[in-house]
């Protein structure tokens, strides 16, 4: 499935070194060359040929949101100054925060002159678009959900310390279910497919985003080796994780009071992220998060039974099945 993905790598580079200066370029390509499951472009990919579209057809919008959600990393990277991403040191480490800043802005001039390659591209544009003012609407939500390590007054004035669940979900579903949503939904357009296709295919990307998420959110705080930095949620101060929000309900009070005091020191070491992390993992809340990205694995293939039968169909319900059974 990868691979699939892997299929838009090219548009993105030549999108990217056209008009660029040769000394950016390296820069530019950076957050692509240094790895990424090509996820997103496969879900667009899987979805057009599901909807009976052919492969040419997908390839820009696949590129475009590729771009859409490296855009976000770069950007997500800077907000919250993170320092390892995908197993490498991220762009702003490499290049610096000043330079990070403008290869975002590049992206988002780029994408949208593939947006505009795109078939049907009235549509996917529009979608596109307002996938990215989710993703920007759910990046504010995640920095509210923070409990220290910025001064900054609208965060402080606004800041959520006693989130439910019901929050969160907002937060992760414009943060990063509506890319998921809008990379089915436009592969569903770059088909040409039928509203009733388009609708299934926006839910079933709607629902393996929420499930990614969830699954992203253990994986941050119980996985090993994932490539990311361990435990970052808590180093960031971020009560916006479903392990952490889980957990909370099965602490005595005292190891809440313990895990929020950590969670609100103005520096999280090391030593007590591990502390915070162990107070989470005691509890049994990596499997009921596990078995709450099930169920959202589950609605996400019903939508899929208004397509017709397929390998192509298959491979979305395989490629959905990979997000909750995933190590990294």
């Amino acid at each position: 499935m990868t691979g699939l993905g892997r299929k838009v790598d090219h548009i993105i580079l030549e999108a990217l070194k056209k008009g660029s200066s040769p000394g950016f370029l390296s820069s530019l390509k950076y957050p692509f060359m240094a790895g990424g499951k090509r996820m997103r472009a496969a879900l667009v990919i899987v979805s057009c040929l599901s909807a009976g579209g052919r492969l040419q057809d997908s390839l820009r919008p696949a590129a475009a949101i590729e771009m859409i959600h490296n855009y976000s990393l770069v950007m997500d990277d800077l907000i919250d100054r993170g320092r390892v991403r995908r197993g490498k040191p991220t762009l702003r480490v490499k290049a610096g925060d000043s330079t990070s800043l403008l290869v975002a802005m590049y992206y988002r001039e780029v994408l949208d002159e593939i947006l505009q390659m795109s078939a049907r591209r009235s549509n996917v544009r529009r979608i596109a678009v307002e996938a990215m003012m989710d993703i920007i609407d759910g990046e504010r939500l995640d920095l509210l959900f923070e409990q220290a390590g910025r001064e900054e007054p609208y965060l402080e004035s606004k800041r959520i310390k006693n989130p439910s669940f019901s929050q969160y979900l907002t937060m992760i579903g414009k943060k990063t279910a509506s890319l998921f949503k809008a990379a089915a939904e436009v592969g569903g357009e770059a088909a040409r497919g039928n509203p009733a296709i388009v609708r299934n295919l926006a839910g079933f990307g709607w629902n393996s985003g929420l499930a990614f998420q969830i699954m992203d959110d253990v994986l941050d705080i119980c996985g090993i080796g994932t490539g990311k930095e361990e435990a970052k949620d808590i180093v960031e101060h971020k009560l916006g994780n479903a392990a952490i929000l889980v957990a909370l309900r099965y602490m005595t009070p005292r190891q809440r009071t313990e895990f929020l005091n950590i969670l609100r020191t103005e520096r999280v070491s090391r030593v007590l992220a591990q502390r915070a992390r162990l107070l989470v993992t005691q509890t049994p809340a990596e499997a009921e998060c596990r078995e709450i990205a099930k169920a959202y694995l589950r609605n996400a293939k019903e939508h899929l039974a208004g397509l017709r039968e397929s390998k192509h169909r298959r491979s979305l319900e395989l490629l959905s099945d990979l997000i909750v059974s995933r190590k990294l």
